[in-house]
């Protein structure tokens, strides 16, 4: 036990001193905003709008002393699409190959049914798939608002008031009589998730990388002639678990602090919302007051007191018990594979393996954010090889103690056999060199009676 210690003292200390580890623990969380922020701003500051030709061929329709069209100035130009009119098709086309706009869009009546039909002209330059998505629903709005006038005489109020019925709409926890939040604890579980996804791949990775380096120079030789070699990947899974869980400390740290100072420049972002009652025949029920709020200031609003009514302590301490149980788990397969390794040309064959139960995961993603309660959610947030990834999906929305209970315990008891199973890979491997091992070998190790 004393040099399982002293190992676990060297690769700590050695790791924790490099400069990397305190350039990641400083640049890590920016790097992680700028991964987020910078996509969607890139897309916003270099993303041209299409220029759109429209050319309305649908019969204009009199209605009393007005003359209606269908489609003519009727789109709205955005960031996306900026739209002009004309009424001669074959110019509108010439100005397209000419390359003076970036598409042509003629809409025109036809005896099939539905009759009235929309072309997207193109030519060297087609538009994009948001491009395409906003004029399909500018288009549809459109001949939806042109029926209305024309079929049911409405006025322009009526159609306004038909497009954009105004209704206040509350999601409450029938127990606790909370709002839900449901989308701010979405982002903010998913957001975990993406982290323990990276961190585990990270951590990983260095055992892998130490261990495997240790073989190819063959100083693993001289250590093991002093230390169990099973000693000796216990002492680096554990000491790398350790800076793991030092670089996670200082976040969490560094993020209170934050978040203090804001709270301190701002506290009227931290006030409670305003509560109202609401009369329901014979009952009152209370809700949260956002009217009379911009949709931004809501947004906003709704968004910071969605991050108040989390429980952050459980939160928190979730995050660290699956991230440092996702990293025992995946850790000591990594190590394994690292004593299994001559070159870099050989880690495909036995990395690919431990990498799919989790990018499966990082795909189930989306479908966990749609139903966290579903029995997909259930299921995939037990299963050990998925569990560290997904139950950070589902903790923000409080679930039953007894489910996290049996994730948690499913995962120790499948890393002590991870461990075992490790050992003997390593124990094997670590001092064999210049052959190709195949799985077959393996199971052989594995089956070995010690």
């Amino acid at each position: 036990m004393n040099k399982i210690k002293i190992i676990i003292q060297r690769e700590y200390l050695t790791k924790i001193k490099k400069k990397s580890f305190f350039v990641m623990t400083i640049l890590g969380p920016i790097l992680m905003t700028l991964l987020i922020v910078l996509p969607v701003t890139l897309k916003n500051t270099t993303e041209q709008a299409s220029r759109i030709i429209v050319v309305d061929n649908v019969p204009k329709t009199i209605i009393g002393q007005d003359t209606v069209c269908f489609f003519k100035n009727k789109y709205k130009s955005n960031e996306k699409v900026v739209f002009t009119y004309m009424n001669d098709i074959d110019k509108a086309q010439d100005l397209l190959i000419k390359d003076s706009c970036d598409g042509v869009l003629e809409v025109a009546n036809t005896n099939d049914n539905p009759p009235i039909k929309a072309f997207l002209y193109y030519s060297s330059n087609a538009p994009g798939i948001d491009s395409k998505e906003e004029i399909q629903t500018q288009t549809k709005q459109i001949l939806k608002n042109s029926m209305l006038r024309v079929n049911y005489e409405m006025t322009e109020q009526d159609i306004k008031q038909v497009n954009n019925p105004q209704i206040d709409f509350y999601t409450k926890d029938v127990r606790t009589g909370e709002n839900s939040y449901g989308e701010v604890k979405t982002i903010l579980g998913t957001l975990l998730s993406f982290i323990i996804y990276f961190f585990i791949f990270m951590f990983g990775s260095q055992i892998m990388r130490s261990v495997s380096e240790e073989k190819t120079n063959r100083i693993v030789e001289v250590l093991v002639s002093s230390v169990k070699p099973i000693e000796l990947l216990f002492g680096k899974i554990i000491a790398v678990a350790l800076v793991g869980l030092t670089q996670v400390g200082l976040w969490i740290v560094f993020t209170l602090l934050l978040v203090g100072g804001v709270k301190v420049a701002s506290p009227d972002i931290f006030k409670a919302p305003q509560q109202e009652s609401i009369q329901l025949n014979q009952r009152v029920v209370s809700v949260d007051k956002l009217n009379g709020l911009s949709d931004k200031s809501t947004a906003s609003n709704e968004a910071i007191q969605g991050l108040m009514a989390i429980n952050f302590p459980l939160v928190i301490s979730m995050f660290v018990v699956f991230f440092l149980l996702g990293y025992l788990f995946y850790g000591s397969l990594f190590g394994a594979a690292g004593a299994l390794i001559d070159n870099d040309t050989d880690s495909s064959q036995f990395t690919l393996p431990m990498t799919i139960p989790l990018i499966f995961a990082m795909i189930c993603i989306p479908m966990v954010m749609n139903n966290p309660t579903g029995n997909i959610s259930f299921w995939l947030s037990i299963i050990p090889l998925t569990s560290p990834v997904i139950m950070l999906i589902r903790v923000p929305f409080g679930l039953p103690l007894w489910q996290l209970w049996l994730s948690i315990g499913l995962l120790i008891v499948t890393i002590i056999l991870n461990m075992y199973l490790a050992a003997k890979i390593y124990r094997t491997g670590i001092l064999m060199y210049g052959k190709n091992i195949t799985y077959s070998e393996i199971w052989k190790w594995l089956r070995h009676k010690d």
